[in-house]
């Protein structure tokens, strides 16, 4: 598969039920928009998904934000670029890149990638008062999961994978059931509870279906690090030997 922003594998082939994270029952993530921006990283992450580890779930909002600020960080090689991007008019190929890329997410986890009622009082209520109000949907979102899927079954587990901690008050928000964390940690989360032959399946589908240019077990090694997944990378790095 290409090496290019609209690369995604999107086979619906995937193992539900029994996840890793939480034996005997299901694990949701609900998905932050700069976690599903930087490709390499939401190839891994989907890729997780594909492999049975969790189920991934965002909202509009999360949508709104991917399309605004994708081709900002994907087009905008330096600051100046960036900054143009952003008061710039919306250019056409940008708007297809970040589009093909969102449904290529779509297609992956299928219609029911969408969280509703999220915008409903019965859960913007609930939000602790320290979240950032650009964020409140986000946990909201992850309420709304907690209270209609997971409380169903006692073996659920609720996340919210962000870069934002500070914006999403996660101290809080663990108070109420939803563990936040940064993508390099629920990359170590599922590596722990996966192990690592299941974990290796997950990344050689990564690397193996981005072919152009290659994307090599040193490329997949430096993303993990820049991402904070030390210690799937502290293994791998050592399993394969690539320093």
């Amino acid at each position: 598969m290409p090496n290019t922003p609209g690369a995604l594998r999107t086979s619906r082939n995937v193992a539900k039920g029994n996840h890793r994270l939480a034996p005997n029952g299901n694990t949701w993530a609900i998905l932050d928009a700069n976690v599903m921006i930087p490709p390499r990283l939401s190839d891994i992450l989907f890729d997780m998904f594909l492999e049975g580890f969790y189920l991934p779930r965002w909202t509009k909002e999360v949508e709104i934000e991917f399309l605004r600020n994708f081709p900002i960080v994907i087009f905008g090689k330096t600051k100046a670029e960036r900054k143009k991007i952003a008061a710039s008019a919306p250019d056409p190929v940008h708007v297809a890149a970040a589009t093909n890329r969102l449904q290529a997410f779509r297609n992956a986890a299928g219609p029911e990638y969408e969280v509703l009622l999220h915008d409903q009082k019965e859960f913007t209520d609930q939000v602790p008062k320290d979240v950032h109000a650009d964020d409140i949907h986000v946990v909201s979102a992850a309420l709304v999961v907690l209270d209609r899927y997971a409380s169903a079954n006692p073996n659920d587990r609720v996340y919210i994978v962000s870069d934002n901690l500070a914006h999403l008050a996660a101290a809080n928000v663990q108070a109420l059931g939803v563990t936040v964390v940064p993508p390099g940690q629920f990359i170590d989360l599922v590596f722990a509870a996966a192990g690592p032959a299941a974990m290796q399946l997950a990344l050689d589908r990564t690397i193996n279906d981005l072919i152009t240019p290659p994307f090599t077990r040193a490329k997949l090694l430096r993303c993990l690090t820049t991402h904070g997944a030390i210690n799937t990378t502290k293994y791998y790095s050592g399993k394969w030997k690539v320093g």
